[in-house]
């Protein structure tokens, strides 16, 4: 299938999440996304869970989820021939991403600078923790060290408890789509004036720039935005069911009559829980007079009654909630790909979808599985792969080499 960025060539030397999150959204619009692996191969190959329950290389969870649809190399660039491969896959590139340590590609070569003398047209991206430059530039940082930075965590847990870290990767997927904004940007730019740039993310402040509430909370009013837990007030928040938990929001006092209808309460339609105030004042009295009736009905149940009466409510959804949720089926929000290790699976799409179907979901490569054949695109024959293999340029990885181009 064609895509909107068909024809474009994108190098993606990054690794971990964001880089690679970042780049699966460039290869399902179509680009050829060239993953430069070392030839151990990303880390995130080596994070389980695993299809089938062995470690595997070709089955790591987040590998197959973020490497959809890229052609994988691996190259020592430790090694002169390593870095001259690169230096030919640079000079066919429109797009690199990058998540090395600051200036680290620069020390063998390939930082921005070093790449526009070979090619002054490429978009070259680095996301990373703090950004290019800055006191906390060569800082080390993982998922916490945002949350906790970011002000994420002060907003987050019980008002009487230490503060807690957000669930999963928000601030590297985060950052991943930012850059992939931004290069859309930066490539929409350069079709006008034939120049590329370099784009400096850092997941730092894209996890500070969620925080718009809390932050005109202080600049404002000099105010900390305080934790508030599972419930700001009265029917405002996570309350246990038979089954499971609920998200109750009451929504404004117009809809209250239907939290008591809801309920079966009729004395939640007293006045004094109508008054301005009284939801945060009697907090305690009016859940008392909810749970009973919460404690005895399913989250399911809770969530179709409540939204019939036009409360948003919501359910806390395990994975087995959500991967049969009626309405991402109807959707087709999961779609199943085939991966001849892994076997076929279902994975999350894109959330948005196009009447010309713009987006393609791809297995992710073998590792090196394309070798041979990015080397083969540049002019390189049997003899000077052969002799590429034995200077180490390629590293020693479990295809050999050998490719039929099925990653694609």
């Amino acid at each position: 299938m064609e895509g909107p960025l068909t024809g474009v060539r994108v190098l993606d030397l990054s690794e971990y999440i964001a880089g690679p999150y970042c780049t699966r959204f460039l290869a399902g619009f179509g680009a050829d996304v060239i993953k430069v692996e070392r030839p151990e191969g990303d880390p995130i190959r080596r994070w389980g869970p695993f299809a089938g329950g062995e470690p595997n290389v070709e089955t790591g969870a987040l590998h197959l989820y973020l490497d959809q649809g890229k052609r994988s190399v691996t190259l020592d660039l430790e090694t002169e021939d390593g870095r001259a491969l690169l230096r030919e896959l640079v000079a066919t590139a429109d797009i690199l991403v990058e998540s090395g340590r600051p200036g680290a590609l620069h020390e063998i070569g390939f930082g921005y600078e070093d790449v526009r003398e070979m090619n002054p047209a490429i978009v070259y991206t680095s996301i990373t923790p703090f950004g290019q430059d800055g006191p906390y530039s060569q800082f080390n940082a993982w998922e916490i060290t945002f949350y906790a930075l970011s002000g994420h965590m002060q907003i987050t847990g019980e008002s009487d408890r230490e503060p807690l870290k957000n669930g999963g990767y928000l601030g590297q997927y985060g950052a991943g789509q930012n850059a992939y904004m931004a290069v859309l940007a930066a490539l929409w730019e350069r079709g006008f004036s034939d120049e590329g740039q370099h784009i400096d993310v850092s997941m730092h402040e894209c996890a500070v720039s969620l925080l718009e509430m809390t932050d005109m909370t202080y600049i404002y009013g000099n105010q900390i935005h305080p934790r508030t837990g599972n419930g700001a007030r009265a029917a405002w928040g996570i309350y246990p069911c038979a089954d499971g938990f609920v998200g109750v929001v009451s929504g404004p006092l117009r809809r209250w009559m239907n939290i008591s209808t809801l309920m079966e309460q009729p004395v939640l339609a007293d006045e004094r829980y109508l008054r301005t105030g009284a939801q945060s004042e009697l907090r305690d009295e009016i859940d008392a007079l909810m749970l009973p009736w919460l404690i005895e009905h399913n989250k399911e149940e809770i969530y179709q009654q409540a939204q019939a009466l036009g409360l948003p409510f919501g359910y806390v959804s395990t994975p087995s909630d959500y991967f049969k949720n009626e309405q991402l089926e109807y959707r087709g929000y999961f779609h199943e790909v085939d991966h001849p290790v892994a076997g076929t699976m279902r994975y999350p799409s894109m959330a948005a979808h196009f009447t010309d179907g713009l987006w393609e979901s791809l297995r992710a490569p073998l590792l090196g599985e394309h070798t041979v054949e990015v080397l083969e695109s540049l002019g390189h024959d049997a003899q000077s792969r052969a002799d590429l293999a034995a200077a180490g340029a390629l590293g020693a990885h479990p295809h050999g080499g050998v490719t039929n181009g099925a990653g694609r």
